[in-house]
């Protein structure tokens, strides 16, 4: 039978494999968020890993870190998009639909 300490191994190392695995962004940051109270436990205990496993944990880490840098870009595209979009919809306003022209006044001398 497995140590708790084993099976926190096993799932903080499953967890960070499904999440890599998942493609949406939301499903990645769950997963993430799922791992993360075995991970303080890990922290806290006096569990003592394998060289190779801590190896594999560093290459896992890495890529979660990656994707963490891809997931945060496209989020700051996404909201620079939905900026320039309030940006036009403002300035294209129902007070003011259209800017004022010259040709339209008539100058009295």
């Amino acid at each position: 039978m497995k140590t708790r300490g084993e099976r926190d191994i096993i799932f903080f190392e499953g967890m960070t494999l499904a999440a890599l695995g998942q493609e949406d962004g939301a499903a990645f940051v769950e997963c993430l968020l799922k791992r993360q109270e075995v991970c303080e436990r890990l922290a806290s205990s006096s569990v003592e890993i394998d060289a190779a496993v801590a190896e594999r944990f560093c290459c896992n880490e890495m890529m979660v870190i990656e994707r963490l840098e891809e997931e945060r870009s496209k989020l700051l595209s996404e909201i620079e998009r939905y900026s320039e979009s309030r940006r036009a919809l403002r300035s294209y306003s129902p007070k003011f639909p259209l800017p004022p022209v010259a040709a339209l006044f008539s100058v009295k001398k």
